[in-house]
Order: structure tokens, then C-alpha cells, then sequence
């Protein structure tokens, strides 16, 4: 601060000395006043026994609330912004959210009914409109809810206040990419949102909807206060939905932002955290701690996605199938997976179908696994003698004796690299063990393990020989979305098919079965053909399944689900789907209620199985309706607007199905954390690089808090002091003034 002062010479210097003195003091205090002001507000008091902790659902700074941003922070989607309905992969069914139900009104048509009770926050009722405009601006941005949804769907319209009406394209017909769409939507407010797109068209996508006094959401819970370091939601107590499905039990949920997962780590063994989506080493030594899993023994983690080695079919040295079965039975499967990844998983099978969950074992046909494996079992054994006789009979040998070996044509299998990103040390482990032994069976293999966006742009760039990498998740359209995403040649990464496998064979029988997924007979059918060309090309080798990571502390609630209790599934706290646990769950020392409605409708509940829509289909196909199909309705016309500058369409983000990250990248580091524990108060420092206008609270991230047992029914509240440093260094400087205002007049004297 600057403050110049002119005065004349005239009469009376001390007294115009005193008047400056006067002003400046004056002007000072009035500084300190609105300081002093705005540091009080940053005081609060953490109910601690209200408030559900996460961990690992956020790694840096919150970059905004804005459905249509690149990058959302936690609890944006499922616990501020809801779906038209979520889906459980636990019972592979949909729970009515914002809509109430569906139907088919011919084939290739799906509306969806909005409930009547559903209302924005600022009690303005959710509207089919607000579905109709909301994937009417992410057809503009590329970004948000929906996002991809044209190359599956002709239109999303409005029939009236409470319809919403979806028509599938033909082609390519794909009922799954279809279905995903019309039910799975998150609508925004219209009358927020238009206002918005009509004063920045595309430049919405910058908006981060930061202001807790102005945010509009459908959730349970609201925007109560962030810094860098810390994000604090609060429950909305007259939330529209409470008639039906209640209130969560947490009045708030807090994600303090750590630095790693180690950090991280320790607050959740100490308490300080109740429910963690991080990865955690020998998690079972936590469980005399109060600590649980899915499940009390291995792999303790339900598994996602598989996770395979892909090999670059670019390049030569990966172009003869017989290096790739040669390397599939190469790899130590079991030493790896008990020693770099704890047990959490176990192998895959061979053919990409995830064998754990019952409902997908019928997907597996052993009498591909007998022609192709020469076995039933259906998974590839570590055998390296079987590894070099493969390449042997495919005349893969060492023709100069330098231990290397060669291709037909001379091509030698040297000076290849296997990599993942730097810190993920799990797989870092893998990649070691996988190039040992592929050296024992004579191909030159080292690892490369590079920062993860120069690994990733390798990957989208097919600048690589051998990765490991994840596929696009495990859901209802399983086991036809991991054969699509490996072996679709219209793919390419990060979209899918990261190897660059290219055989067209493929296509029709991808699409056919997408088009047939309400015939049982016709989908089965087309599965076994792509199951039967993707043993004989191999075009990835399966790894194992990607840990869900799912973790709970009993110290403040209890009732998570878990194996012994499954009344929901176990979602990550990052997982937009995991806002049930929390309507489940309860304070230690109370006694938790699962609700009814996470059931399915022919035991009371709410979830419609997957099962009736494809009995939907059937039922009209069987008895087609004569009525003409509907003329599509133009999209929506917002007011008009100034022509907003063309903005270049991002380059989809990746979203890794829980990919094992032991040591993430490093975030900016989070100020100190404080110490919750019962019956104390504990004062923090923490820095906070904005001005802070809103009540602090301590409030968790965006998915579930369960426990099951009972360690303490102690009540604490904790209070914390966040102190804004910019407001301190304001205040030092102000006191700065006034010495120096006094030493002045002092001298002047």
C-alpha cells in the first residue's frame, strides 16, 4: 500500500502531523475491521461424530463443480448432481433416481419418467427440459453428462414437463451404448444454465460453479466450503427426496486433500478417515484396527475391469501370434500377483471374462479354452518350457547363438521395452518380473517407467512395445464392452483398442451382438465367435482384475456394506455410484438399516434389473407396433447469444478403472491436517490461498461411509482454525503502517 500525502507548508506542523497520523490509523482500523471480520468467519466447530471423512477420491486443488468442466472434483456427480437413475453392477439393475421408471414404446424408443417430487435445491422442479438443454450443450462443448451419446442415440427431446424421450440410431443399433445413455444421464437446471450458455456459449465449460450461496443441485448434499487443500459438503436437509429414499446419515462429508497416498493412508488408519478409495499395502494388518474390506480374506478387493499386457501390433516383433501366446505363457502370474499386488486380485482368465462374479461365468466357454488352451480352466499357466516350444515350432530361434532370438525373417527380439508410469510401484513390480522372465525365454526385454503423461501421450501416439493397461470397466454390457474396447478396429486409444489390433473380421460380429443383447440365444452367439478369434489371435494377454478400491474405518460408523452384508456394492469414494452406503450407514454405537428401497422390486424394493429391459425389447419386437416412428424433435434452440469463439474439442480425458497407484504423481502439498480424535479440541493452521466468504465445515467426499463393528460411542466435536494467510499477511502489513505512520510524526516532532 502506497498513501501519499500532500500537505502545505503552513502553521502548525504538529497539528498536521496529528491529522495525518489521524487519517492513516483511521484507514488502517478499517482495514483490520473487515480483516478481522472475514478471519472470524473462517472459525469453525467439526461436529466430528456428523461427518463422514474420505480419502482418495481427490489429489489436488478443487477445479470446480461445473458438469460441463474437463476435470470436476469429488462429489460432484451422485451426491450434488444426480442420474436419471444409477446403476448397481452388484445386482445389475438400475435404481430409479430422478426418474421413477421407463418404458419402450416401440423397439428402438425409450422414454423416461421424471418423478414428480424431484426439485432443484432452490425448489424449482426438475423438468424433462432440463435433460433436453443439458445434452444440448454437451453436444456443443463435447464435454459432460452424455458425452459421446450421439453415435448411439438420434435424439434426447422433451414430451412435456416430465418426459423424457430417447431414440436409439440404426446403425449401428447398439442397445447397450443406447440404454447407458437414456437412463444414465445427469440433468442441471436449465434456468441456470441457458442464462449461462447464452452469455458464454462454449466458454460454459469454464464455469466453475464455485459459489456455495448461488449452486443449484439435485443431490443430497451442497457445496458448504473448499480451499486448495480441503472440500466441505453439507447435507440439504429439505432435499426433494427425503419422502422417498430419506436422508444420508452423515450431515456432512469432508475430503481433506493429501499430498499421497501414504499421507493418506495414515490419517485413515488412525481414524481421522472413514472411508478410503485409496490403495493401501497389506491391508489385512489393519483389521484389528477397526478396518474392513469386501472381504475379511484375499482378495480382501472386488475386482473391476481386466487389466491386460499390451502388446504394440505395430511392431514387427508382436505381429506373429506366436510371440504373443509365447509371452502369455511366460509371465509369472502368481508370484506377481502375491508379491507386487498383495493378493488383491486374482489371474484373469484367458478370454477376458471376469470369472468372480457368478452372473458372467456363462460367458466362458471351456470347450474354446480345451481347442485353443488345452484346458477347461480356461487360464494361461506360467510354463516357460511351453513359452519357447511355441516359439521354437513358429522357427522363433537364436540363429547366432547371442541368446536373442530371431523371427523368420531375422528380425530380432531385442532392446524392447515394457512400461507404466513412474511411482506405481505395484506394477512397476510387474513389469520387472514379466521382463525377467521373458529374458529367460529369449527375448531382450527392459523396463521403461516414465512420468505418466509422457506414458500416456506413448500410448496414445503408439509410441510403445509393451504396457499394461486397464479396459473400459465391468458393467451390464459385460463381457461384449471388453471385446469391443480391445478388439474394435474403429477404436483407437485412449478410446480402446490400444494395441492397434486391425481385423475387420470383427466388426459385424461386435455390432450384431450389441443390436441382439435382448435375444440371449443371438448375443451368446455372437460372444462365442469373438471369444473363439480372440483365443486364436490373442490380440491381449489378461492380466488380472482391477482392485476396486474399497475400504472402511468403524472408529466413527458402522454398517458398510461388505461380503457378509451386501446390501449395496462396494463403491470407491470416487465412484459416482456409491451414494447409497451412505443412506445406510450409522453412528458407532447405533444401529444401522440398510434402506429397503436398495432392493429390487420383487423383493420391495426399488432396482429394476437389467433383465426387464431386454424383456421390454423382446415384447415388442415380437409384436411390432404399426405406429409411424416418431420425426425427431429439433434440438432445442436456446435465446440467442453473442457467437461464442470456436473452442477445439479436448482430447477425452482418462478415467482408469481403479488403476493401482500406490504412489500417485505428486499433488501440490495440502497444509497440516487436523488431528481428530474424541474429546478434544485441537486448533489448526491452514492455508488457504483465496479470500474465505462462507462458514467452514469438515464434510467428506462423494461416496459411501459404512462400517461393521462398534468401537466407540464417544461424541467430539472438534473445532478448527483455518487461518488465511493472505488475511494475516494483510493485517501484518496494515500494523505496518501505523508504526511506521508513528515513527514518522515521531521524527517529524
Amino acid at each position: 500500500m502506497h498513501i501519499l500525502v500532500k500537505a502545505k507548508k503552513i502553521k502548525g506542523k504538529a497539528e498536521t502531523h496529528t491529522k495525518i497520523l489521524t487519517t492513516i490509523t483511521a484507514i488502517a482500523l478499517i482495514i483490520l475491521v473487515a480483516l478481522s471480520s472475514t478471519y472470524t468467519r473462517a472459525q469453525v466447530a467439526i461436529p466430528r461424530e456428523d461427518t463422514v471423512h474420505v480419502i482418495g477420491a481427490q489429489w489436488g486443488p478443487p477445479p470446480g463443480w461445473n458438469l460441463f468442466q474437463p476435470s470436476t472434483t469429488w462429489g460432484t456427480w451422485g451426491y450434488l448432481y444426480m442420474p436419471l437413475f444409477t446403476y448397481s453392477a452388484l445386482k445389475d439393475a438400475w435404481l430409479p433416481v430422478i426418474a421413477e421408471r421407463f418404458e419402450f414404446v416401440d423397439p428402438y424408443t425409450l422414454r423416461v419418467y421424471i418423478r414428480p417430487q424431484a426439485k432443484w435445491s432452490d425448489g424449482k422442479p426438475i423438468t424433462a427440459y432440463d435433460v433436453e438443454f443439458t445434452y444440448f450443450v454437451v453436444q456443443k462443448v463435447k464435454l459432460g453428462p452424455g458425452v459421446g451419446c450421439w453415435d448411439y442415440v438420434e435424439y434426447i427431446k422433451a414430451i412435456g414437463d416430465k418426459v423424457v424421450e430417447t431414440r436409439i440410431k440404426d446403425p449401428p443399433r447398439n442397445y447397450f451404448s443406447f440404454i447407458g445413455c437414456a437412463l444414465g444421464l445427469y440433468p442441471m437446471p436449465k434456468h441456470v444454465i441457458e442464462p449461462l450458455w447464452n452469455q458464454m456459449g462454449e466458454k460454459i465449460k469454464e464455469w466453475k460453479n464455485d459459489d456455495p450461496a448461488k449452486q443449484v443441485v439435485s443431490g443430497p448434499y451442497k457445496l458448504y466450503y473448499y480451499d486448495t487443500d480441503r472440500v466441505i459438503y453439507a447435507r440439504v436437509d429439505d432435499w426433494w427426496g427425503k419422502d422417498i429414499f430419506g436422508l444420508p446419515k452423515p450431515k456432512y462429508l469432508a475430503h481433506i486433500i493429501y499430498k499421497d497416498n501414504p499421507s493418506a493412508n495414515t490419517a485413515f488408519e488412525k481414524g481421522d478417515a472413514d472411508w478410503a478409495g485409496t490403495f493401501i499395502p497389506s491391508v489385512w494388518t489393519l483389521f484389528t484396527k477397526g478396518i474392513g474390506t469386501w472381504y475379511k480374506s484375499k482378495p480382501y478387493y472386488v475386482g473391476s475391469g481386466p487389466n491386460f499386457l499390451y502388446l504394440n501390433l505395430n511392431k514387427t516383433a508382436f505381429q506373429n501370434v506366436a510371440v504373443r501366446k509365447a509371452i502369455a505363457y511366460a509371465i509369472p502370474y502368481t508370484d506377481m500377483l502375491e508379491k507386487a499386488y498383495f493378493g488383491y486380485s486374482p489371474q484373469a482368465t484367458a478370454v477376458a471374462v471376469h470369472h468372480v462374479f457368478e452372473v458372467y461365468r456363462k460367458y466362458i466357454f471351456t470347450d474354446l479354452c480345451q481347442m485353443y488352451l488345452g484346458s477347461t480352466e480356461c487360464f494361461f499357466a506360467t510354463d516357460l518350457d511351453k513359452a519357447k516350444k511355441i516359439l521354437d515350432d513358429a522357427g522363433i530361434i537364436d540363429r547366432n547363438g547371442d541368446g536373442i532370438r530371431e523371427l523368420p525373417d531375422g528380425t530380432p527380439l531385442k532392446d524392447l521395452t515394457i512400461s507404466v508410469p513412474y511411482g506405481w510401484t505395484d506394477w512397476m513390480m510387474m513389469c520387472e518380473m514379466i521382463a525377467e522372465n521373458l529374458r529367460k525365454i529369449g527375448i531382450d526385454v527392459r523396463t521403461y517407467f516414465p512420468d505418466f503423461s509422457v506414458w500416456w501421450n506413448n500410448i496414445i501416439e503408439g509410441k510403445y512395445d509393451m504396457v499394461i493397461g486397464w479396459d473400459g470397466g465391468i458393467g451390464f454390457d459385460h463381457p461384449w464392452g471388453v471385446y469391443r474396447w480391445v478388439m474394435d478396429p474403429r477404436l483407437s486409444a485412449p478410446a480402446g483398442n490400444w494395441e492397434r489390433y486391425n481385423n475387420k473380421e470383427v466388426i459385424p460380429l461386435i455390432d450384431n451382438a450389441a443390436s441382439k443383447a435382448y435375444d440371449p440365444t443371438a448375443y451368446v452367439e455372437a460372444i462365442k465367435k469373438l471369444q473363439e478369434i480372440w483365443l486364436r489371435d490373442l490380440p491381449a494377454i489378461p492380466l488380472f482384475y482391477g482392485a476396486h478400491w474399497y475400504a472402511y474405518n468403524t472408529k466413527y460408523w458402522i454398517g458398510w456394506p461388505n461380503n457378509d452384508n451386501p446390501w449395496w456394492w462396494p463403491a470407491a469414494p470416487w465412484d459416482a455410484g456409491a451414494w447409497p452406503i451412505l443412506f445406510g450407514i450409522a453412528k458407532a454405537g447405533e444401529t444401522p438399516t440398510p434402506p429397503k428401497w436398495v432392493q429390487t422390486i420383487d423383493k420391495g424394493g426399488l432396482l429394476i434389473p437389467t433383465s426387464i429391459i431386454w424383456q421390454q425389447i423382446v415384447r415388442l419386437v415380437a409384436t411390432p407396433t404399426p405406429t409411424p416412428t416418431p420425426t425427431p424433435t429439433p434440438t432445442p434452440t436456446p435465446t440467442p447469444k453473442p457467437t461464442p469463439t470456436p473452442t477445439p474439442t479436448p482430447t477425452p480425458t482418462p478415467t482408469p478403472t481403479p488403476t493401482p497407484t500406490p504412489t500417485p504423481t505428486p499433488k501440490p502439498t495440502p497444509s497440516p491436517t487436523p488431528t481428530i480424535a474424541p474429546t478434544i479440541t485441537t486448533t489448526v493452521t491452514t492455508v488457504v490461498t483465496q479470500t474465505i466468504e462462507r462458514t467452514v465445515t469438515t464434510i467428506s467426499t462423494m461416496l459411501s461411509t459404512v462400517v461393521s463393528t462398534v468401537l466407540s460411542t464417544t461424541t467430539s466435536t472438534v473445532t478448527q482454525t483455518v487461518t488465511e494467510w493472505t488475511t494475516t499477511i494483510a493485517i501484518a502489513i496494515v500494523l505496518f503502517i501505523i508504526g511506521f505512520a508513528i515513527a514518522w510524526t515521531i521524527k517529524r516532532k
